[in-house]
């Protein structure tokens, strides 16, 4: 007999000790790298790192500010006092020697630009050493009076006023956690708490997202494992394979979670479902084997043949197990969204894992230790069993009415699978009552829309944006852009030259300031000595943008926008400019096409390369469709639930067909094994159906109970994408076991042609 035979007969295995060293190495070695995650939630990380979007950031971030910010909205009656205004300058000032911030943007920071007998002159909106100058309702009417600041920093009805932080281009979400904790410092030392009612941003999003992925973390990967370990307990109805069991879980999380690390890869909302994915596989395929030497302990087997016993029946099965999962996890590969990719990798990595632990290190430890005897019947595998037997049994006898009410059932739901689409809100990422969203409608109803996008000229040549003719072409753009609703303000250099030759005309060009004279142009420019044009276009004047604040949040709303923005450019060119569209908004976009071409290149590789694995399993193509059909079906399940629910696919979403899959499928081919193997002892094919369904269908109920309960648990974070994660996990777990206790049986009895006298089993 050849070794690997030796392995799978259960008649060789690891010398306990060593089998207990290395599971305990597994786990003790892998805590140093789980204490090293490496949290980050940055909106750049789900791009690929060579995608255009990536790039033309890079270079903009070359000559341009960083176009995150974080926005503190205060509101009140006494905003335009000396005390308020000299309170609020020392917070930006304070925030502006934080060695992560570029900028601080607040009435006491930005430029305001004074006509003067000889020109004009570029000065403080409100200089915070001549608050006593004027009265506060004489600060307030300058304010208001100012063209850029209502809608940006004051509210138009001057009872909010904002400051905006700006971080320097940050890679880390804790660099922008540290941001908001010291904004929020710096509010309660100047003792303007009271009027501090909202903080919104960019940043704020992905610190929230931050803190939902601790939240999360601290409390779902304990209670996944406990509530495991209490069912496994239920379902086995022994305290020493429950300890067992729990080593292995620990052993296959931790070494999951770091390889994570090893690899480099960031802890995100997606990744940080991997610890809940390796727990519940683990219980799934512990349970399986579990289920095994449970049949052994029923047979009467002394304990040394009941662990061999059950080796023989479960190695290879589990071996396939491991393929297919793998391959269903792998497939997520084809999702060109780093995080997606990271999640698929591990998880299949994460896979290869669990069998080793469960078929290599436990059948050793538990033949050493778990000397008592398990119980025969008392077991939640002998109530399984009853529902497993109950339902095959009604499935064959009803075989054809249950495969028409199958079709039908999926006929009469393509509609609501229809509605599913694909969209990613940051907005609808969080309750509406939540902190972050109840603040983000409370700054935009105050001031303007927080989606930042942005229009990228890029002239020929030096001074290409120089030219009158170009900045009449781009005042133009900006004209058109304004009047569409979901654009609340645009600014752009033509918005300062504008401002600048009004100053230096005394008022007297009107409302149509715009200089249309090159020399002007160059005039204005060697008179101007402040800075925030230079936040529009480079000293060179050859690259500008136009930055836009949208009122809209979700993928789809923006992307609407922006290819509004490219047919109206197409239509209306700038002579001798090249237009690029950029911004947060914009990568927002780009991973929504991402995550349609990923799913469908996804499930394709994971649907042929299944059927394969399980063909060369069975040696039976129509073994395999038999088998794969009952497991297509609570996918489709799923999209029908996220249909009628207003589920859309996202970043999270994407991975559920992945998973359910990769999961549903190991309990079909341990079914089908067993029927396998039943018929090729000679059993005739109903009773081989109704034994399998005995033996594995109680394991697969068991595990379905096990797996639904940990995937619930994530349902209940205040992280909509995790929640709906969670969620739908459940649900085509829940309808996974229902459609396979179903339907294959009524798939199997069907090619029955004569039925054949029953044989005992041996």
């Amino acid at each position: 007999m050849t070794p690997l035979k030796h392995w799978i007969n259960g008649t060789r295995m690891l010398p306990p000790w060593l089998a207990l060293g290395i599971m305990l190495f597994i786990l003790l070695g892998s805590l140093p790298f789980v204490f090293k995650l490496h949290f980050n939630n940055a909106g750049d990380i789900y791009s690929p790192p060579d995608a255009p979007i990536i790039q033309l950031r890079k270079s903009l971030f070359k000559e341009f500010p960083n176009d995150e910010t974080l926005i503190a909205l205060f509101e009140g009656d006494q905003l335009y006092t000396p005390a308020f205004l000299s309170a609020l300058n020392r917070v930006a000032h304070r925030m502006e020697r934080n060695p992560d911030v570029d900028r601080v943007l607040t009435l006491t920071t930005v430029e305001h630009i004074d006509a003067t007998d000889d020109g004009f002159a570029v000065t403080l909106l409100v200089d915070p050493n001549k608050l006593n100058e004027r009265t506060p309702a004489q600060w307030k009417a300058r304010v208001l009076g100012d063209t850029f600041a209502p809608g940006l920093i004051a509210s138009p009805d001057g009872r909010a006023v904002a400051l905006v932080v700006r971080p320097k281009f940050l890679k880390e979400s804790l660099a922008r956690r540290d941001i908001q904790i010291a904004l929020d410092e710096a509010i309660t030392a100047e003792k303007l708490d009271a009027y501090h009612t909202a903080t919104a941003g960019t940043i704020a999003q992905t610190v929230e997202e931050l803190r939902s992925i601790w939240r999360d973390s601290a409390i779902f990967i304990p209670l996944t494992v406990i509530l495991g370990l209490a069912l496994m307990w239920w379902v086995v109805g022994r305290v020493r394979p429950v300890i067992v069991g729990g080593l292995a879980m620990g052993a296959v999380t931790a070494s999951a979670v770091a390889g994570l690390v090893l690899s480099g890869q960031p802890y995100t909302p997606i990744t940080a479902m991997i610890p809940t994915l390796m727990a519940a596989y683990s219980t799934a395929t512990l349970l399986h084997f579990y289920s095994a030497i449970q049949r052994g302990r029923i047979a009467l087997l002394p304990r040394q043949k009941r662990i061999a016993r059950a080796l023989k029946e479960t190695f290879v099965p589990g071996f396939f197990n491991v393929l297919t999962a793998g391959a269903a996890l792998l497939s997520l590969m084809w999702v060109n969204i780093p995080p997606v990719q990271a999640f698929g990798l591990t998880g299949a990595i994460g896979t290869l894992m669990v069998f080793l632990v469960v078929y290599i290190l436990v059948p050793p430890i538990l033949l050493k230790w778990d000397v008592p005897r398990w119980p025969r019947r008392r077991s939640g595998l002998a109530f399984a069993r009853h529902i497993a037997v109950a339902v095959s049994v009604f499935s064959m006898r009803h075989a054809k009415a249950v495969l028409t009410v199958t079709v039908l059932l999926v006929l009469a739901t393509i509609p609501l699978v229809m509605q599913v689409k694909v969209e990613s809100n940051l907005l609808e990422f969080f309750a509406p009552k939540h902190s972050i969203s109840r603040s983000t409608a409370r700054v935009e109803g105050a001031l303007s829309g927080v989606t930042g996008l942005e229009i990228v000229l890029t002239g020929a040549a030096r001074d290409s944006l120089k030219d009158p003719t170009r900045l009449a072409q781009i005042k133009a753009l900006q004209t058109w852009l304004e009047q569409q609703p979901e654009i609340d303000r645009s600014f752009s250099l033509v918005d300062v030259m504008e401002e600048l030759n009004r100053a230096f005309s005394g008022g007297e060009v009107g409302a149509n300031a715009l200089p249309t004279d090159r020399k002007l142009i160059e005039q204005l420019l060697l008179i101007y000595d402040g800075k925030d044009l230079y936040e529009l276009v480079n000293h060179e004047f050859q690259r500008g943008r136009i930055t836009l604040s949208l009122n809209v949040h979700g993928s789809n709303e923006i992307r609407q926008v922006i290819e509004r923005i490219q047919t109206h450019i197409v239509a209306h060119p700038i002579q001798g400019v090249a237009i690029e569209m950029a911004g947060f908004g914009r990568i927002f976009t780009d991973q929504e096409n991402l995550i349609v071409s990923g799913q469908i290149m996804s499930f394709a590789s994971e649907f042929l390369q299944i059927l394969l694995l399980m063909a060369l399993l069975f040696r039976s193509f129509r073994g395999a469709l038999i088998c794969l059909l009952p497991n297509l079906a609570p996918l489709f399940f799923v999209f029908v639930v996220m249909g009628a629910a207003d589920i859309s696919l996202d970043v999270a979403t994407v991975l559920i067909a992945g998973v359910i899959l990769g999961i549903t499928v190991d309990d079909t081919i341990h079914l089908y094994h067993g029927y396998q193997h039943r018929l090729q002892h000679g059993i005739s094919p109903v009773f081989a159906i109704i034994r399998s369904m005995e033996s594995a269908g109680r394991a697969v109920i068991a595990t379905a109970v096990v797996l639904i309960a940990q995937f619930s648990l994530l349902s209940l974070s205040d992280f909509r994408p995790t929640a709906h994660f969670g969620m739908l996990c459940a649900v085509g777990l829940f309808s996974g076991e229902v459609f396979e206790l179903l339907l294959m049986p009524a798939l199997l009895s069907l090619r029955i042609r004569k039925p054949q006298q029953a044989v005992t089993a041996p």
